[in-house]
């Protein structure tokens, strides 16, 4: 079949038309653009990747600000451990924390779902921010807002820990003896407390010994203590640095022991008050300040002199 030359050129012009027309309605969409970045939680924490997803928009002053900044899309992990907002996950021997809004009860939901997070440098450690749950490419929670209050341990880089301490057996401390409690104090009044790594075996979450019955049988939290727990004796801990008690309140539901640098604080001079022996921590001789504690591969702030 022969086409003549006119109308070969009248039907490539209109195919042309309906190319810009096509073009003309695309120009006047908005193209949509995930403002999550797709990667794995540990290249996030441990700078692999690099942040593509930040945008320039005007607020209503008329000011260029930035927003998206350090957001990524991750596989929902498995948790290595959770209480209240904040939860740990584990990458080998890399620790990352991941916070949300009650956590503690929502991670269970998340196993199967992508999750748009936010890396956070504040406060410190570096950690990421629940923003958004998709599943299945259906986008069921967004805009999450993060905690309200939230305290994370604070991680000590090996640098700061001085593992020359001298050790010593803190289980020698012997509620019948006082020979074995005052040695753990400075010589002379003023001077620095002792500093000596050592074991604790058992950390105790109770409330606290000097309470009057009537309160211990109903406490709130402001009445409960930590216990380093001893064969002969029990210090209550003292002196922690915010964020510290996440990390022994997991050493207790794991049922681990405490392995660190501690400074006995005081002793119990009176015989009378060692003698009473209470319900989980026994015999009570005095207060210990944790300086810091090994957890995997790194070591928690125990105590915090400015605080």
């Amino acid at each position: 079949m022969k086409v003549s030359s006119r109308w070969a050129s009248w039907f490539m012009l209109g195919s042309l038309a309906m190319v810009v027309a096509a073009g003309l309605v695309g120009c006047g969409e908005e193209v949509v653009v995930d403002p999550y970045q797709y990667t794995a939680l540990n290249d996030i924490m441990t700078g692999t990747i690099k942040d593509t997803t930040r945008t320039r928009v005007e607020n209503e002053a008329g000011e260029k600000v930035e927003h998206h900044l350090f957001s990524f899309e991750i596989d929902a992990p498995e948790f290595d451990y959770v209480r209240g907002d904040v939860g740990i996950v584990r990458d080998g021997n890399q620790m990352h924390f991941f916070v949300a809004r009650d956590l503690e009860n929502m991670y269970p939901r998340l196993a199967g779902a992508m999750l748009g997070v936010r890396q956070s440098f504040s406060p410190q450690p570096t950690h990421v921010v629940l923003e958004r749950i998709k599943r299945n490419g259906v986008i069921e929670a967004d805009e999450m807002a993060a905690p309200e209050h939230y305290i994370l341990p604070r991680m000590l880089r090996a640098g700061a820990i001085d593992i020359t301490e001298p050790g010593k057996n803190l289980g020698e401390a012997n509620w019948k003896d006082r020979k074995t409690l005052q040695p753990l104090m400075p010589e002379n009044e003023g001077d620095d407390l002792l500093r000596f790594q050592t074991g604790i075996d058992t950390i105790a979450w109770v409330p606290r010994h000097d309470l009057p019955d009537s309160v211990k049988t109903n406490p709130t939290e402001e009445d409960m203590a930590f216990y380093a727990v001893l064969p002969l004796g029990s210090f209550e801990i003292v002196g922690l640095s915010p964020g510290a008690d996440y990390m022994l309140h997991l050493l207790i539901e794991r049922d681990l022991p405490l392995v660190g640098s501690v400074s006995p604080v005081s002793w119990s001079e009176e015989y009378s008050d060692r003698k009473i022996e209470h319900d989980v921590i026994g015999h009570v001789v005095g207060e210990l300040q944790i300086n810091w504690f090994k957890f995997a591969n790194g070591f928690v702030e125990g105590f915090r002199p400015d605080f």
